[in-house]
């Protein structure tokens, strides 16, 4: 039996919501709209203009009109569930990387994109919650360290989610039903057109947490001229993943 029908999961339509979506399947619920995040990015304009005085630009580094939201709002949206976002690759995570399934979720962000990757309940119960896709996609334990290291190779930001977070009805189910046998890896193409890393999770760059945080509040700042026509990236996410057939 399959576990998608009992995964709350949102589908990207013409928008850029994706910070929206990947938050909401990550708490599986409608508990943020655009709305809501907005709030928290004007709250964190104001600490930001009292921290840095008058002569700070006017315009948001924290959200735009499209949508788009930065790694500090997603943060703070989190905080108030009482989670946290640890860079993978920072010094705290040395250990973690070597057991990646026994980790909650994944927040990844790369060129205005963000999305989920969630376990629920079981270490071999992976599912790829990205808004891009039709629909969620099963990893195994082994396709998760592949499309971690993967996406990783692709320099996008990779956060795991920490602190606790109750059963959801996916969860609940997920412990009712068996292991999954025979299922088959989803199609993979790389994103970017990048070779394979040899490189093994243990074996990556080891970061201070700061300058890791640093870098991924630059990324997720980068200005909006410089995104590729998202109907194009969508649609290479799809192929990627294994939503296109």
């Amino acid at each position: 039996m399959d576990l998608v029908p009992y995964i709350y999961f949102e589908r990207q339509q013409q928008d850029n919501l994706c910070a929206q979506y990947a938050l909401n399947s990550l708490l599986q619920g409608q508990y943020f709209n655009a709305v809501d995040l907005a709030d928290i990015a004007q709250q964190l304009d104001r600490q930001e203009r009292v921290i840095e005085g008058s002569g700070r630009p006017k315009v948001s580094q924290n959200y735009d009109d499209s949508g788009y939201f930065s790694i500090q709002v997603i943060q703070k949206a989190l905080g108030i569930w009482g989670l946290d976002l640890i860079p993978w690759k920072s010094k705290e995570m040395e250990e973690a990387r070597t057991q990646p399934t026994e980790q909650l979720a994944y927040i990844c962000h790369l060129r205005n994109h963000w999305f989920t990757l969630r376990k629920f309940s079981k270490n071999y119960r992976w599912y790829n919650l990205d808004s891009t896709q039709p629909k969620p996609t099963y990893l195994s334990e082994e396709y998760l360290n592949t499309i971690l290291q993967q996406i990783e190779d692709e320099n996008y930001s990779i956060f795991v989610v920490k602190g606790h977070m109750n059963d959801s009805k996916a969860d609940i189910k997920a412990k009712e039903l068996p292991k999954p046998a025979g299922v088959p890896a989803p199609k993979f193409h790389p994103f970017t057109g990048k070779g394979y890393s040899l490189k093994s999770s243990s074996q990556v760059d080891v970061e201070d947490e700061d300058a890791l945080l640093a870098k991924a509040i630059a990324a997720s700042l980068e200005p909006q001229g410089v995104k590729d026509d998202m109907e194009k990236i969508r649609l290479k996410r799809l192929e990627r993943f294994g939503g296109l057939k």
